[in-house]
């Protein structure tokens, strides 16, 4: 047998001390690299702020977005990339929660206070927004003031949702803007309407048609789907509702119906269940009918089909006609005139609602199972019963608008001096890419009409040379707001104090100043003040986060949200290392 060497229990040593020696030095450059990286100043966070980039707000988007990234950058503390869309793409986008941060601008659906809370605090409303905010208790609120017509508890409950909107800060607003409008000095009965600009009550003597021209685009013309300013405002003039508005003001007229319902003419005694009486003989520009029962089917499609980013929560829950609403038609068949709505609980502003957009009644062989398509195979499929049909469409060029020679009602507004409607035979509509070639089309007078939207410094040029060019230039208040939006589901905005970080950091009056040059007032709840009967509106931002921004106060919240930033929006090379 042979003899184990004697050197043997020595070379074991030798590689064991070896072995420790490697692990020693391993554990050592880890832990050197481990503290390299945590003792290095972390990189600032990123985040993206959207905006539209092709005019539905006009040509300063890019200033206003360049202006709120340097204010959120000066805490140090996060770094702001901006990215923006057309407006179809935009507005597709955010309603399907793709856009965590962005700017949105609101015009009325009705004139109500209401408008400024429910499509924006309610769960649904803000879905439809892009915020995805959710809160019982702000929907509670909602539910109560909208069942109330009395203006202390009314005011009460708004108070209470301002207030807690500063808390949660799923918005922030910004400012509000000017209406504004620029036309041939002869032209006629142009009024800056808080909710409808009315094309079917102009008139331009010696001429049948006036020619518009526009930076905005539409999205869809199918009341079930469209919620953005330029599509209703065309669907105003080609689909009528139950009750329309007065040629100047938000006072509510008979539409579709003969009269608007009262308490004790119409309104049931707890406000829960609301009668129209239509107008007989009604029709389509197709000629096909309208009566209690297409108006029933209209409002039903609406809910059934609750396409994204449209307002069919008006209907479903502002309105509060459910899932599956109870609406009635006793007289069909027969004269088929009367619909009766039951509400889940009493609506003050029932009326209201169904005076927007989304109440348009529309033909039965409108599509029941999506959107009804604008265009198919090339031909317009966009048919209501209003003043004006929608003779044409040039996708985002040219929008014409015919006159409907069979208009149920063309003496609507005789008793407001306008003996009938509409006037003029044609509107045609002329997009422009940017607010630069639309001054100059107004300017040359290739264009009647300039409308939405012209740059701060433009609309003052225009005003300085309105007499030599025979033109005028009409500037009104308007409920018109601008914000930013949090998607509150996306991290890093699903903590609060990122949210209120942003809150203390931006400055509203930088940007009125030097973006809007006097064409703008600070904003500082969502309510806008002044424009609705009795002012509801609160500067609960004013109070929570002062006149001016506080950097200090954003920097330690971001600072103390930094975890949660870090995690969420970008990785460290610690976190790109398994470590583990």
């Amino acid at each position: 047998m042979t003899q184990p060497s004697a050197t043997a229990p020595a070379k074991k040593m030798l590689s064991r001390t070896v072995i420790l020696a490697i692990v020693v030095i391993v554990i050592l450059a880890v832990g050197i690299g481990a503290a390299v990286v945590l003792l290095r100043p972390a990189p600032a966070a990123s985040i993206t702020l959207w905006y539209n980039s092709t005019g539905h707000y006009g040509d300063t988007e890019p200033a206003v977005a360049q202006l709120i990234k340097a204010q959120i950058e000066a805490t140090g503390k996060v770094t702001v990339n901006l990215q923006s869309e057309d407006w179809a793409s935009y507005r597709a986008d955010f309603a399907k929660g793709n856009l965590p941060f962005f700017l949105l601008g609101w015009y009325p659906d009705y004139f109500d206070t209401d408008d400024y809370v429910s499509p924006f605090y309610s769960t649904a409303g803000a879905q439809s927004e892009g915020a995805f905010y959710t809160n019982a208790t702000m929907d509670k609120w909602i539910t109560n003031e909208t069942a109330s017509v009395d203006p202390t508890v009314r005011g009460a409950y708004f108070q209470q949702l301002q207030t807690q909107s500063a808390k949660d800060v799923p918005y922030i607003p910004l400012w509000t803007t000017n209406a504004h409008v620029v036309y041939d000095s002869d032209i006629t009965g142009v009024f800056l309407h808080p909710v409808v600009f009315k094309y079917f009550i102009m008139n331009k003597p010696g001429f049948d048609h006036i020619t518009v021209g526009t930076t905005d685009s539409p999205t869809s013309f199918d009341p079930a789907l469209a919620y953005d300013y330029f599509s209703t405002n065309i669907i105003n003039q080609v689909f009528d509702t139950l009750l329309v508005y007065e040629p100047t003001n938000g006072t509510l007229l008979p539409g579709l119906a003969a009269q608007v319902p009262t308490v004790g003419n119409g309104i049931s005694a707890d406000g829960k269940t609301y009668t129209f009486q239509l107008r007989p003989g009604l029709t389509f520009t197709d000629g096909s009918s309208l009566n209690a029962t297409t108006v029933k089917r209209a409002i039903q499609r609406v809910i059934s089909l609750n396409l994204q980013g449209s307002a069919e929560f008006l209907l479903e829950q502002v309105a509060a006609l459910g899932k599956t609403p109870t609406i009635d038609t006793p007289n069909c068949p027969g004269p088929c005139t009367t619909i009766v709505f039951h509400l889940l609980q009493p609506v003050g502003l029932f009326n209201q609602i169904m005076a927007f957009s989304v109440a348009a009644p529309v033909p039965w062989w409108y599509n029941q199972t999506g959107a009804q398509q604008d265009v198919v195979n090339g031909n317009v499929k966009v048919t209501g019963d209003g003043p004006y049909s929608l003779a044409s469409l040039t996708s985002n060029q040219q929008y014409v608008l015919q006159k409907n020679t069979n208009y149920y009602n063309p003496g609507l507004y005789s008793a407001f001096g306008i003996p009938t409607i509409p006037i003029l035979s044609k509107i045609i509509i002329n997009r422009y890419s940017d607010s630069s070639s639309l001054k100059l089309a107004i300017q040359t007078h290739q264009i009647n009409m300039a409308y939405r939207t012209l740059n701060p410094t433009d609309l003052t040029a225009l005003q300085g040379s309105a007499a030599s060019l025979n033109l005028k230039v009409d500037i009104g208040t308007s409920p018109q707001i601008r914000f930013l939006v949090f998607n509150v589901k996306t991290a890093p905005f699903n903590d609060v104090r990122v949210r209120q970080a942003i809150a203390y950091a931006v400055d509203r009056s930088s940007i009125v100043s030097n973006v809007f040059h006097g064409f703008a007032v600070t904003l500082y709840s969502m309510v806008p003040p002044g424009f609705f009967g009795p002012d509801y509106s609160s500067p609960v931002f004013q109070t929570a986060y002062g006149s001016s921004p506080d950097v200090a106060k954003a920097t330690s919240l971001f600072s103390a949200a930094s975890l949660a930033i870090s995690l969420s929006m970008f990785q460290t090379d610690a976190l790109e290392r398994n470590w583990l």
